[in-house]
Parts: C-alpha cells; structure tokens; sequence
C-alpha cells in the first residue's frame, strides 16, 4: 500500500484535499507536513490523517528525509520556491527505483502570462499555450511566474527517469478553505487589498484583457484524477512533458471580473459604490498584481480534457453572488 505525503494541507487546496483522500481513498496512509502545531487533532481526527510532522519550508533536511519515506508525494503548498522542490527530488532521488516514487506537483497558469502586451486590452495575436503541445512545455523556465520549481520537476527525469512526475497547471484559484485555517484565494486577496487601498476596484485599460479563474474544487477533483493515472499498471505515461495538464474555469474579462468584486465589497460596506475604474500600469500595485491585471492569461487543456477534466463548478461572479467568500483575512 503505497504511503502518501501531503505539502500544504492547511492550505486552500490543501485543505479539501485531505478531505477527498479520506472520503476516496480510505485505506491509503497519508502524512501531512504542516507548521501550525495547534491542529493535530483536526488533522487526524476530521481529516483521518495517519501521522502529522511539524516543520516549515525552510527546513531542507527534514523535507528531504520525510519525502525519502513515502511513496506518493503531492506539493499542492509551495509552487514558487525552487528550494523546495529541490529538497523533495532529493528525497525522491534516494527512493528504491523498485519503489516507482511519484511527485505530483501545482503549479499554475500564472506561468503563461502574456509578455508582450500589459495594457490591460485584449489582443487576438496573444499566445495560446497547449498542455498538449511539448513546445510550450519545454518552453517553461525560471523567469516565469512560478516556473522555477515547475521547470526543475520537468528536468527531474532526464537524470532520474524512475520517478514519475505529474505537473497540474490550475489557472487563479478562488474559493475557501475547507479547514481548520481560514484560507482564501489569492484573486480574492489581492482584490481586497486593492479596493482597501484605492477605495474602488480597479481594472487596466479597458477591462478586456482575458483572465482565467477557477474554484478550487475543479482542482482538488482533478489532483484525485492525477492520483489515479500515476497508479496505474502502465504508469508513468509518455515523457515528463507529456504528463502537464492545463485546468482552468470559463475564460473572462478582467473588467468583469472587477465589477463582481466591487458589488460584493459594496454590499460589504467595504467601498462606497460599487462603480469600478480604469487605472495605469503604475496604479495596479506592484509587478505582481501588475501582471495579473494586465496580461492576458490564454490557454487550452485538451490534454487534461482526455483524462476527464471538465470545469462544472460556478464561474467566479456566480459564486460571488451567490455569497462566496470575498473579505480578506
């Protein structure tokens, strides 16, 4: 029975993850690897997790010797530290080839990002990235978003062609955590952050920018999906570029995406109206959110779509009016 260890648990896909593991797969062993040392007996008890250790991200040698005892290791808690990542392949490298170790990695669309426009339009010329194109994948490297550690997972094979490593690329997720750590999305956050700072909810150019949103329950799902393919008699499946999936929600514009927001806050009390602007590069905030806001995000899944994934949660205005989440912590 292969033993499976969890990175980011407490997170916001972390935390509906070990939820799904214990109601899908009953039998299988999970350890999660966590900071907060006050919800042990959530963990074990609600999540039926089988063994909690302590630690944080900076400790390497810890990482690298826990990941050395499982089998199965999901990182759904750090996508944009290679430090990390490293220290799990090296766990990873010291597993028994016998053993088929397996690292199922998140990291996210943020990667594919438009470089040549930031004006917040819409171009019809702005790259399509394709999970079932092995260009684009070979094209990921450390200047991207998060491309560093997902770069390093891609490279893992040719030097260890024993440990199967599955790359989920979900778009920007929303939604909440499932518990015990409040937990929102990282759109929702910076939405928060921003309509507190200007007292409006702003947009780049003209709002027609093309943004991807997705619920993090089309995630979990689809980690589960993953799961199952890497245990399968005939895994690992084709080249390490030939194992990235590319999920995401209906694609929208970043002004409406700006108008739900800025209803939610109004009712909220958080802005005085529920009207949103237009604002320059400089005003969205800093480069992060710049990028966010101004690049268009375009990609299609069809190699995720053959392995079953179809988005069916709601879009992100519908889950806000139907009450989602939408404050800040």
């Amino acid at each position: 029975m292969p033993l499976i260890l969890l990175f980011g648990a407490t997170g916001l896909v972390g935390s509906h993850l070990i939820l799904a593991l214990r109601d899908q797969y009953p039998k299988l062993p999970v350890t999660v690897y966590v900071r907060n040392t006050s919800i042990d007996n959530y963990l074990t008890t609600t999540a039926g997790v089988a063994r909690v250790v302590h630690g944080d991200f900076s400790e390497h040698a810890k990482i690298t010797a826990l990941v050395e005892e499982h089998d199965i290791v999901i990182n759904v808690g750090s996508s944009g530290d290679d430090s990390v990542t490293e220290a799990i392949m090296e766990g990873l490298k010291k597993r028994p080839a016998k053993s088929k170790p397996v690292l199922i990695h998140m990291s996210g669309t943020g990667n594919f990002l438009e470089t040549r426009f930031d004006d917040g339009v819409h171009h019809s010329e702005s790259k399509v990235w394709s999970d079932d194109s092995i260009e684009d994948m070979k094209a990921i490297n450390a200047e991207m978003y998060q491309g560093g550690p997902a770069a390093l997972v891609l490279t893992l094979n040719k030097t260890h062609p024993d440990i199967a490593t599955y790359v989920v690329f979900p778009s920007a997720i929303f939604g909440e955590s499932a518990g015990p750590i409040r937990s929102l999305g990282v759109i929702q956050q910076l939405m928060y952050q921003k309509a507190k700072e200007l007292g409006f909810v702003p947009y780049v150019g003209d709002g027609t920018a093309i943004v991807n949103l997705i619920h993090v329950d089309a995630v979990t799902s689809f980690v589960l999906k993953i799961l199952d393919l890497s245990q399968e008699p005939s895994a690992p499946q084709g080249s390490q570029y030939e194992r990235t999936f590319f999920i995401g929600g209906p694609d929208i514009a970043w002004k409406e995406v700006s108008q739900a927001f800025a209803k939610a806050f109004h009712a909220k009390g958080i802005i005085a109206s529920p009207d949103t602007r237009s604002v320059s590069l400089a005003e969205a905030g800093e480069p992060g959110i710049q990028g966010i806001m101004s690049r268009e995000m375009l990609f299609v899944g069809p190699r995720a779509q053959r392995l079953g994934y179809k988005y069916t949660q709601p879009d992100l205005p519908e889950y806000v009016r139907n009450g989602g989440d939408v404050a800040s912590l």
